[in-house]
């Protein structure tokens, strides 16, 4: 079966949510008023499968904005005793762009290589995703073709091409395949699969080129462009406000706190976002910081996704999904900044 494509007619929609409703935490696209958002469902939600994007992406469910890591109290003894929270159920989240489905790859190979945290490799490893094409671009910003996510079908395990009255779903593993199994077995009639093929081709003309380069050449132009006057030009216009960090799809950056009563008896470590641009993430004990200025933080950023993640971790820490561009209150473009580095000889 993996590897196959079958059709799920759109009214049969809700047996897929059912089915995975019986092993998994199932969440999916709603409109929220002017907006999208991830969300739990469940059979009769209504799927916004035409969604354009959502302002927060999907790893929210993995790496929760604040999550408790272990819970401490001190016994009569004075001995400390020590509580891990209870698993979570797992993840199945329908209906996954490309840009989304590369950043959860990201994100795997972050907290895998970089900090070793087995917790949140573990959570997408117990998840089930259900991959959606995008015929479209999201957003304006979007540059998703250049950045090799728009054809991404990975990690997924069921992919869907959304040809209005039917999906057409490939199945791209044994689990995926279990799960499509129990919903439907019509394979793809050889007019919806010419259907689908015509579709592709639109789509490829509906995805301009952005960048006039590969993006495997992101790591040198921007080492290359490490003193360049455009940080310093750029940055004159951010606001140090963060939200390009909490919208960023890639973005792993976080802080740890114990938070305890007055007497120190009890409390518990938790885990939060944070990120790169917001003032005093780089100081460290003693009050010195690293990245003091805003051009230097703005820097950072921009190196880690183009630079840093391909040269540490294999992988580029940009999809090209446009929300942070979207998000800034003053427009500053990622995809410009690498427009720029790059066309430098």
């Amino acid at each position: 079966m993996d590897g196959d494509i079958y059709r799920l007619p759109r009214e049969r929609l809700d047996l897929l949510l059912e089915r995975l409703a019986r092993e998994y935490r199932v969440v999916g696209p709603v409109r929220d008023g002017s907006s999208w958002m991830w969300t739990d469902v469940r059979p009769g939600t209504p799927l916004a499968l035409d969604y354009p994007t959502t302002m927060l992406p999907p790893r929210q469910f993995f790496a929760p904005m604040r999550e408790t890591l272990f819970r401490f109290r001190r016994g009569a003894d004075g001995v400390f005793a020590f509580e891990q929270p209870e698993r979570t159920r797992p993840i199945a989240l329908v209906g996954v762009h490309g840009c989304d489905l590369t950043s959860l790859r990201v994100l795997h190979a972050f907290h895998e290589s970089s900090c070793r945290d087995r917790v949140v490799p573990s959570r997408l490893d117990r998840s089930l995703v259900v991959g959606l094409a995008c015929w479209s671009p999201c957003l304006p910003e979007s540059f998703c073709r250049d950045m090799g996510s728009l054809e991404n079908e990975s990690p997924a395990s069921l992919y869907c091409y959304d040809l209005g009255a039917v999906l057409l779903v490939k199945v791209q593993s044994a689990r995926g395949g279990e799960v499509l199994r129990d919903v439907t077995t019509e394979v793809a009639t050889p007019d919806e699969l010419v259907a689908l093929r015509q579709r592709l081709r639109v789509r490829s003309e509906a995805f301009k080129p952005q960048l006039p380069f590969p993006p495997d050449r992101l790591p040198t132009a921007l080492k290359a462009a490490e003193a360049d006057i455009l940080w310093e030009a750029t940055a004159d216009r951010c606001l140090s406000c963060g939200r390009c960090n909490l919208v960023c799809p890639t973005c792993t950056c976080f802080d740890v706190a114990d938070e305890a009563v007055l007497d120190g008896a009890s409390g518990a470590r938790v885990r939060a976002w944070t990120g790169c641009q917001v003032p005093g993430f780089s100081r460290v004990a003693g009050g010195h910081d690293f990245r003091p200025t805003r051009a230097q933080q703005l820097r950072y950023r921009i190196f880690r996704k183009g630079r840093y993640m391909p040269e540490r971790h294999g992988v580029l820490g940009c999809t090209g999904c446009g929300r942070c561009a979207t998000h800034c209150p003053t427009h500053i473009s990622i995809r410009d900044i690498f427009l720029q580095v790059g066309r430098a000889p």
